[in-house]
């Protein structure tokens, strides 16, 4: 499947380099174009006289008007059939070459006449054509048969019967006369271009179906895949390569109407699956609604209706529109990664929405970009989908990665207790043991408060194993606070055995976690593996950035205690005994609180532990927060709420 996977993208690619390379090669001029008959010198009539077809009648008082456009801006309310006609001058006589006449697209019935004779009827020659045969919107390309043009004065004669609510005339290019090679080709261009997006859509769609069935929580991936291959079939209704499958114009008319009118409900659909939004109150009966539209232009089979209906309701897309800019801006304001990458495409779908109907409305003349813009959007989307797998992925590697360092805590963790509880137990059991052999009552009591303290040991290694185990699996304090700080070490100090100097402003604050700083510094001030050294003097002071420096030096008589103290921070194993595990909390703890520690030993006598902790200034102190006083405080350590049975008294048989 992988492999599929991979040549899939190639075919992806491939096909994109293909269309983008297309893009720019079609054009509304063709490059063999003799005359071109595009201008603003043709001229109108709205009444209809078997006359106009003639070469000799006379039409230079008609109304002039702009071809190609959309003649519904001259007169909205007139339907039917009006007239236009154009003179236009040849310099040759004769041409080697077969022309042909492009009249861009028509709305929506036509009757062509050059120099009286007439060429062609609804995109076909005369002799091809069938009764009531339609083909409005498609490209009129009509053969000019030999020795109709002449030299000299030639005149073009259109016959037009539109009852189009929004269109009417020639209303997009190109309009001239060209070989009917060249002709002929640019129609073929077109819609390999076209066809070309298609492929990619499909491909698209395709691969999201696959990637769906392999994961099937990513429902948007299903819903985007509908949408993209509704919308490929929706393009296919409009390409000339439709009617090598069948030669019914009405037939794919109305399969364009009824995707047209269903396209927009995929797409919600699919927006809303992407950024994970409730459905929009009535949404469903809007999706029966349109299919009801269906159902209603199969009832009533006149394309007229078909089109003028469309023509009002597609503006629900431009509601639809709106609505997914506004959503998505909102995205883009909550620092939404795929808001933005969607964001971007979504403008320029729009724009080129908002273009492509000035167009067909025939208020602008440019080269339409609904085709870019769509594959644009489409390669971003997909750009987007795919980074939330990776990132997906990403976040089930790091899920794996830390149920992987849980195990390995687990393990860790009854390691701690076998190596720390084993010894404590066989000590209490041979302790207990030798009471029977003891008959001296002092020496049996010096042997109950032996196990009594290795009982009491045990409860404190059971804490600092469940407190190394909380810390280990924390990504961060749960709660901080902002207290004066030197009230707060001075009373944490005052209960240890340790001599300090505080170098700190009174008005330093901290903001931090107070239970955090506050285990931190007992455990160090009370670490057990400290127990031999002679002496702990602590330096606190702060400096311009805001940061807290602590300086431990520990000293001791005996030179060896202290290198073997030093060797032993710095190379604490898991297999090592209780004071592994409270070395192991002192570092989870400097690591949630973001703090730096070192280690060095000087002289062969000191060891030196600096550590520093971030605090605030002093322009940041919240004058209105009540102070916490420290000096009734009482800090003890954590301790989790685990208990060891009640130690009694053992008893023995005389």
């Amino acid at each position: 499947m992988k492999i599929h996977f991979n040549y899939i993208r190639l075919f992806l690619l491939a096909a994109l380099i293909l269309s983008l390379g297309n893009c720019y090669s079609t054009s509304d001029e063709m490059s063999t174009e003799i005359i071109d008959l595009s201008e603003s010198e043709w001229n109108i009539d709205f009444n209809d006289n078997p006359q106009y077809a003639s070469s000799e009648f006379a039409h230079q008082s008609w109304q002039t008007v702009e071809v190609p456009g959309n003649l519904r801006r001259l007169d909205s309310s007139h339907r039917g059939i009006f007239w236009m006609r154009k003179s236009f001058e040849l310099d040759a006589e004769n041409f080697t070459n077969a022309l042909a006449l492009t009249l861009g697209k028509i709305y929506d019935r036509d009757e062509v006449y050059l120099n009286g004779k007439i060429i062609g009827i609804n995109g076909k020659s005369p002799e091809d054509i069938h009764q009531n045969e339609v083909a409005f919107g498609r490209l009129r390309i009509y053969t000019i048969p030999p020795g109709l043009l002449k030299k000299g004065t030639n005149v073009l004669a259109i016959k037009i019967n539109s009852n189009f609510r929004g269109y009417a005339g020639i209303v997009s290019g190109p309009v001239g006369i060209a070989t009917l090679e060249s002709a002929t080709s640019y129609l073929l261009q077109n819609s390999v271009d076209d066809v070309v997006f298609l492929a990619v859509y499909l491909f698209i769609g395709v691969f999201f179906i696959i990637s769906f069935v392999k994961m099937k929580e990513m429902k948007e991936y299903l819903a985007f895949s509908i949408f993209i291959i509704a919308f490929s079939i929706f393009l296919f209704t409009r390409n000339e390569f439709r009617f090598e499958f069948s030669k019914h114009f009405l037939v794919f008319k109305y399969l364009e109407s009824a995707l047209l009118l269903n396209v927009p409900f995929f797409y919600v659909h699919f927006f809303q699956s992407f950024f994970k939004l409730p459905k929009v109150k009535y949404q469903n009966y809007y999706f029966l609604l349109n299919l009801g539209f269906c159902i209603l232009f199969l009832v009533i089979p006149n394309y007229v209706f078909w089109n003028n209906f469309i023509n009002i309701w597609v503006i629900n897309i431009l509601l639809i529109l709106g609505y997914s800019l506004y959503v998505t801006v909102q995205k883009v304001k909550e620092k939404d990664r795929d808001a933005i990458i969607y964001g971007i495409a979504l403008v320029y779908f729009i724009y080129s929405v908002m273009k492509e109907i000035l167009i067909e409305r025939g208020w602008i003349h440019s080269e339409s970009s609904i085709e870019h813009s769509v594959l644009f959007y489409i390669l971003l989307v997909t750009l987007a989908l795919r980074l939330r797998f990776i990132v997906l992925k990403i976040k089930i590697q790091n899920r794996f990665e830390q149920l992987k360092e849980i195990d390995q805590l687990r393990e860790k963790i009854f390691l701690y207790m076998d190596r720390i509880l084993s010894p404590s137990i066989d000590e209490s059991i041979l302790t207990t043991r030798a009471l029977k052999n003891h008959n001296n009552p002092q020496a049996i009591k010096e042997s109950v408060v032996k196990i009594q303290t290795i009982y009491e040991e045990m409860q404190y290694s059971l804490d600092d194993i469940l407190e190394l185990s909380r810390l280990e699996v924390m990504s961060e304090p749960l709660s901080k606070e902002t207290v004066d700080f030197v009230d707060f070490i001075r009373t944490i100090l005052a209960m240890a055995d340790v001599t300090y100097t505080v170098k700190v402003d009174e008005k330093f604050q901290i903001h931090n976690s107070l239970d955090l700083i506050n285990s931190l510094i007992i455990r160090l001030i009370d670490f057990t593996g400290f127990k031999d050294v002679t002496s702990i003097d602590l330096i606190v002071t702060s400096d311009l950035k805001n940061q807290l420096h602590f300086r431990f030096m520990l000293y001791s008589l005996d030179q060896k205690k202290t290198q073997k103290l030093y060797k032993q921070l710095n190379d604490f194993t898991v297999g090592g005994n209780i004071h592994s595990v409270r070395w192991a909390i002192i570092k989870e703890i400097l690591r949630l609180l973001d703090g730096h520690l070192e280690m060095k030993l000087i002289n062969k006598k000191y060891v030196r532990i600096d550590f520093e902790l971030q605090a605030l200034p002093l322009e940041q102190e919240k004058k209105d927060k009540p102070k916490i006083e420290f000096k009734q405080l009482k800090l003890p350590k954590f301790k989790f709420n685990f208990k060891l049975p009640p130690f009694k008294m053992p008893t023995f048989k005389k």
